[in-house]
């Protein structure tokens, strides 16, 4: 497996080398990569910024505010989070998180940690002598041109009180009791390994663990991927995006994850459509746009979400349709 490294610590231009190495570099062979982000707040593709991100303090505190093409949940990056990507070929447009989980759930068994697969897309630490497991790693996969992109944090000395601040939309009176009630779910890396190392001694580990040589970007690379940087994950307009005023709102609760459906409906057809939430959806498409434009029965949304059949784990079309006209 070939060792992609990136020369930055800024969110859209970690972003911009992922995407190159997966969707254009066109290697044929596995990759995986390691990378690490000055503090960011990471949304995941269809969710709502708003809603998910304190965007008065990320602002006062110079925090940056990403989105990814994967599905998911928002999490918070900082130079103590690393953050790790496998690409491979794949024809298969669903979502299979073991694949990726175990290999890093035997390197960090290898350094004497207790760790387990746990919920839908976490690695769950078990201090020793406990039952209760700590949230250390959440991941998130998706799937273009025939290529999977998974990708995962783990939480090796990150600062987890900044992250429940960055994340906590706006009502301060409810930090404190957050910051305990997240510290009660996850816990560092660093302070339960039997011999203490560096998050870069850290890091080094996994890569000589997964990988047996290294990639060398060339100029052309590095041009390539500034480009897509700039245009693709650095403007505002892709990372807090747009939040359509529509006439219907629903939440409906999958075991795949939430979903906040907005809709704009007028003489019967469908101007304008929001889907965000923490769901995983394996194909990159995008499911608001595939509602733009369609009349408003169950059977014509049905058919125009078809194209996501599978592809979205653990929702079912038909429930999805019927929860939107219940």
């Amino acid at each position: 497996m070939i060792f992609a490294v990136t020369d930055t610590t800024l969110p859209y231009r970690n972003f911009a080398f992922e995407y190159y190495m997966a969707i254009e570099r066109g290697l044929g062979e596995d990759i995986f990569m390691l990378w690490r982000d000055e503090p960011s707040v990471i949304v995941g593709k269809f969710q709502n910024t708003l809603e998910e991100v304190n965007l008065e303090y990320t602002k006062e505190k110079g925090i940056h505010i990403a989105r990814r093409l994967s599905g998911g949940g928002t999490v918070y990056h900082d130079l103590g989070c690393w953050q790790f990507t496998f690409v491979t070929k794949s024809s298969d447009k669903g979502i299979d998180f073991t694949r990726f989980l175990t290999p890093i759930i035997d390197a960090l068994r290898d350094l004497g940690l207790d760790v387990r697969a746990t919920g839908r897309n976490d690695i769950a630490l078990y201090p020793t002598g406990s039952e209760r497991g700590y949230k250390i790693s959440g991941n998130s996969q998706y799937n273009k041109n025939g290529v999977t992109v998974h990708h995962g944090t783990l939480l090796f000395d990150t600062d987890i009180e900044e992250m429940v601040r960055a994340t906590t939309p706006k009502d301060y009176k409810i930090t404190s009791k957050a910051i305990k009630s997240v510290r009660e779910r996850v816990t560092n890396i660093r302070p339960h390994l039997k011999n203490d190392m560096s998050g870069e001694e850290f890091a080094s580990y996994l890569a000589k663990r997964l990988t047996d040589r290294k990639y060398e970007y060339t100029a052309a690379d590095l041009a390539r991927i500034s480009e897509i940087e700039r245009e693709m994950f650095a403007p505002d307009s892709w990372n807090l995006g747009s939040n359509p005023q529509f006439e219907l709102k629903k939440t409906l609760h999958f075991e795949g994850g939430a979903m906040d459906i907005g809709l704009t409906v007028k003489h019967g057809e469908i101007l304008s459509a929001g889907v965000t939430g923490d769901f995983f959806l394996g194909d990159a498409d995008d499911i608001s746009g595939s509602l733009c434009g369609v009349e408003f029965t169950p059977e014509a949304v049905r058919a125009a979400l078809a194209p996501f059949e599978g592809a979205l784990l653990n929702i079912d079309i038909d429930t999805l349709v019927k929860g939107i006209f219940e």
